[in-house]
């Protein structure tokens, strides 16, 4: 997923979601560089992206659209580098302990 949001092919808030949902499982839930991430699910979890779109009314994405790329703005600047440090350590994540 980190390799997908620095790409561009998945959005930086839907990136850090799914990330964030994940974190638990994958032992990270204190991870210094996971935590931002939560951090922009939790600041953006009112924001349709996603399939979540479908259940809204048209008039109401389109007021919304500045906002969420506002979000989306910020959700990368704090994202970019939040992405790159796990996946450069990605060798010692997967290692289970002991």
């Amino acid at each position: 997923m980190a390799r997908d949001v620095l790409s561009g092919a998945v959005s930086p808030i839907e990136g850090a979601r799914a990330i964030a949902r994940l974190r638990i499982t994958a032992r990270l839930e204190t991870d210094v560089d996971i935590l931002p991430l939560v951090g922009i699910d939790s600041e953006t979890d009112a924001l349709p992206l996603g399939r979540d779109r479908e259940h809204w009314q048209a008039q109401a994405l389109i007021d919304l659209q500045g906002a969420i790329d506002d979000a989306q703005r910020w959700a990368r600047d704090v994202a970019d580098s939040r992405c790159r440090s796990p996946l450069a350590r990605s060798d010692s994540l997967l290692r289970w302990p002991g």
